[in-house]
């Protein structure tokens, strides 16, 4: 197995980005939140890999909603969708304490969350309950207590409240009201013109483009492995890559699945679910994002160990997308996005100057796809333990700034080129995204907004 921090190296000067130096664990541990039990059995009937389960588990809590059966089902010909509790669950799996604790935390504000008002205090975390609903003003106990004198925030924006407290409906902040984003405005995504569609409509050969409306379901994928069994193994940064990627699928238009850690049996099960998805019917595309260690063989899955085993074949992505066995994204671009390493070799060298059958109709096996890694056959990517990935943060960057104008392919050549200019002016490590197995016959416009 090549060196499992690979993907974390680093060069001494990337100013874009800003990469600096790691702080890599030398222990091998192992991580206890991560279980081996070989499968998880719901009263459904349904068997899947634990990791899966639990990840998508996670995933329900976080949407705040009950948790379900993610399998396909032969005879309901769609995902099974069976409710089940956490006392099932616990028979299903054998959770750590950790994860019991994740869990009963996660239901318990849940569940409060339904029955009364309440949000954390910006002062000091804790959550408090709103007792009049007319009012913005609220007072913490715990902070006026600590700092000896009174302490109110706002329900609405979740700052200090400023000046004096009084009943009101707006507290005075600048942008108290204002929907809340974790970007900044250079960050946004910049919106497409109807004009701009209806153009390319009519002067170029293009995939097709659902309307924004309650009858488009987009839906997208994003599967991160964080935290492996060898804690050393673990991805810092990772989570910033996670953030920017759903953020950027979402202004598109996109519903994301976001699963975490998760062996290569537990990809293999997500992949075959989400391909049968009802979703996809209702679609015009999908994007399925992948972060991982990796190396020759595929993508390392969270049990990876010295011998590379644990190994996703990337195959396996393009087998459950293909016409075959998902005909609801038949004709649809289909848009595969890989953050792993691929080998061990550095990505430059010295050169010498001086010399299936659907509606009755035979269909390609595997088409519309488009797939862009992170870099090219056995070579590293890099990735910043507080910035995140050169290859994600660089593609939502260019994806924020040209996607309202550009096509998809398009978009992928502004990438390459960034790492190619980049590498020349920064002295940046050199690592160059690669188009792999791409069949897009049309062109992909985005059409951000529309």
């Amino acid at each position: 197995m090549s060196d499992p921090n690979e993907e974390d190296r680093d060069s001494k000067d990337a100013a874009p980005i800003h990469f600096r130096n790691l702080n890599i664990s030398e222990t091998g541990k192992r991580n206890s939140d991560v279980l081996c039990a070989e499968t998880a059995v719901l009263s459904c009937g349904h068997v899947m890999p634990p990791d899966y389960l639990i990840s998508w588990c996670k995933y329900n809590l976080k949407q705040k909603t009950e948790f379900t059966c993610p399998r396909f089902d032969v005879y309901k010909k769609g995902i099974c969708g069976t409710k089940f509790s956490y006392q099932d669950l616990c028979q299903s799996v054998p959770l750590t304490s950790s994860l019991k604790e994740y869990f009963e935390e996660g239901l318990e504000k849940l569940t409060a969350s339904r029955i009364c008002d309440f949000k954390p205090c910006p002062g000091c975390g804790s959550y408090v309950e709103r007792a009049d609903q007319k009012n913005l003003c609220v007072h913490c106990t715990i902070c006026t207590a600590k700092m000896g004198c009174s302490y109110e925030f706002c329900w609405n924006c979740g700052k200090k409240w400023p000046g004096t407290v009084r009943n009101a409906v707006h507290c005075g902040n600048s942008d108290c009201g204002k929907p809340e984003t974790s970007q900044t405005k250079k960050d946004l995504l910049k919106l497409c013109q109807p004009e701009f569609k209806e153009q390319k409509l009519q002067t170029e050969e293009i995939y097709s483009s659902k309307e924004k409306s309650s009858d488009r379901k987009r839906i997208a994928m994003i599967i991160n492995n964080v935290e492996f069994r060898v804690k050393q193994y673990r991805r810092n940064g990772a989570e910033k890559d996670e953030e920017s990627m759903k953020t950027l699928l979402e202004a598109l238009g996109y519903n994301v699945i976001i699963l975490n850690d998760l062996s290569a049996e537990g990809m293999e099960a997500a992949l075959r679910d989400f391909s049968q998805r009802d979703e996809h019917r209702y679609s015009d595309s999908t994007f399925c994002v992948i972060m991982s260690h990796g190396g020759p063989d595929g993508i390392h899955g969270i049990n990876v160990d010295d011998n590379e085993h644990d190994v996703f074949p990337v195959d396996k992505i393009f087998q459950y997308l293909s016409s075959e066995n998902c005909p609801g994204l038949t004709d649809k671009p289909k848009i595969i996005l890989i953050q792993s390493c691929r080998g061990d070799k550095e990505g430059h060298v010295w050169v010498c100057d001086t010399v299936k059958t659907t509606k009755g109709k035979i269909q390609h096996r595997e088409k519309d796809f488009g797939c862009f890694r992170s870099c090219t056959p056995d070579t590293v990517s890099f990735r910043n333990p507080g910035s995140g990935s050169a290859f994600i943060q660089s593609l939502v960057n260019i994806f924020n700034e040209n996607a309202y104008k550009d096509d998809i392919m398009e978009l992928f050549r502004k990438v390459a080129h960034w790492f190619e200019k980049t590498a020349k002016e920064n002295d940046f490590p050199y690592q160059m995204p690669s188009l792999d197995r791409t069949t897009l016959v049309k062109k992909f416009y985005l059409f951000p907004g529309l």
